[in-house]
């Protein structure tokens, strides 16, 4: 590949990459404060609110937080049907376990998250 295709290829990388954070930013703050209203399905435990820092930083870290889990997602998926593809499906065990990995879990930090309200989920368990 000569030098001047892979610096065009690598600039629509980082377009993209640009793009997709851009395009995430105003829908994990939304998504944040809609999970942030709904209940948590059971008695509020005191001293377990969320503070201002909480919400603001629970905010801030779905900006990165989001698009990350979507491209790891993204990459799981492919890993596993690639997976999927060279055992010829005897490996589906390894494959789901790969795809849990990157798509399992939150996909949305709330601030019930980090004031200690809702525990981390993970698929894997």
């Amino acid at each position: 590949m000569s030098t001047s295709r892979y610096a065009k290829t690598l600039r629509w990388v980082a377009a993209g990459l640009a793009f997709t954070v851009a395009a995430a930013f105003p829908l994990a703050s939304w998504t944040a404060v809609a999970q942030a209203q709904t209940p948590a399905g059971g008695a509020q435990q005191a001293g377990m609110e969320p503070t201002d820092g909480q919400k603001t930083a629970a905010g801030l870290m779905n900006v990165f937080h989001v698009p990350g889990k979507a491209i790891v997602c993204g990459l799981g998926t492919a890993s596993t049907i690639a997976v999927l593809l060279l055992t010829f499906g005897t490996a589906y065990r390894t494959a789901a376990r790969v795809f849990d990995e990157g798509c399992g879990g939150d996909w949305v930090i709330t601030p019930d998250h980090l004031s200690g309200k809702i525990q981390p989920r993970s698929d894997l368990d």
